[in-house]
């Protein structure tokens, strides 16, 4: 795959790709949720977790992290902007340039959050199959039957599926263009028609494809869906442990138990615990 394994599928026997799809949705949007609202200790405990999942996972290290180097840029610009748009009396970090540390430090969390959602979301992609996905969508929707559930999960479904054969013969079509000195060239325009015109005439093709296999295979709307299978109890468990997690870190737990109890009720608590 020259694109990588950026929101691609990546086969695995690991309990994270075993994992139901529909609590490995719910867990996603918990952590997402989480990210959002937590401080700098929670995030360095949300990295740790993610590099644990990502270890246990057996996935490529060294080939998703030179991936998400493609982010830097967006991050980048995203902290100059935090860093020179917030406003207050701070002391400034240099004396000549108007950035605060106040300003840094807010652009390095907003940062660093937003890289941990980004890496969540690739580490769902990677541990989670389009088909699963697909029920999980259809399972979700269930409940509302003013909504077309089929037409939306196969919506996603193909989106999570064609985005990495997009992303791959996007790469096909540069390296085919630097092969023939494309890049070399001066006019800008004539290296964006090299590379966007071929790859928007795959793209149609492959999508016409589609669509011709999908009426070939009678695909009907109104057909009736089976019930779905139920979730096991025991996949549920992790979803309950994660969410209590993010909600004693939202809440900022261990500083409100530290600022509630004295400390000679926390030395006494640990030595009537040491004798038993």
């Amino acid at each position: 795959m020259a694109g990588g394994v950026t929101f691609h599928y990546w086969p695995g026997d690991s309990p994270l790709h075993l994992w139901d799809a529909r609590c490995k949705v719910v867990a996603l949007a918990i952590v997402t949720a989480g990210l959002l609202h937590v401080n700098a200790a929670a995030l360095a405990i949300f990295s740790l977790l993610l590099v644990g999942m990502t270890a246990h996972s057996r996935l490529p290290w060294i080939t998703l992290a030179r991936e998400l180097r493609s982010w830097g840029v967006f991050l980048a610009i995203i902290f100059l902007v935090q860093a020179l748009t917030h406003d207050g009396p701070e002391e400034r970090l240099i004396s000549w340039l108007p950035v605060s540390i106040t300003a840094v430090q807010t652009g390095l969390l907003t940062c660093w959050r937003l890289a941990l959602i980004l890496t969540y979301s690739t580490l769902f992609s990677l541990v989670t199959r389009p088909r699963d996905l697909q029920t999980a969508i259809l399972w979700f929707l269930r409940p509302f039957p003013f909504l077309p559930a089929r037409r939306i999960a196969l919506m996603v479904a193909l989106t999570l599926r064609f985005l990495p054969l997009i992303l791959d013969q996007a790469e096909d079509v540069r390296l085919a263009a630097r092969s023939r000195l494309v890049h070399l060239r001066r006019n800008p325009f004539i290296r964006i028609k090299a590379l966007a015109l071929p790859l928007m005439r795959r793209a149609l093709l492959r999508a016409g494809d589609l669509a011709l296999a999908l009426a070939a295979r009678g695909y009907r709307e109104d057909i009736p869906l089976p019930p779905p299978a139920p979730v096991p109890p025991v996949h549920w468990a992790p979803v309950l442990g994660l969410f209590l997690m993010v909600l004693a870190l939202v809440l900022d737990a261990p500083r409100f138990l530290r600022e509630t109890l004295p400390l000679a009720v926390w030395a006494e608590t640990i030595r009537n615990a040491g004798r038993f």
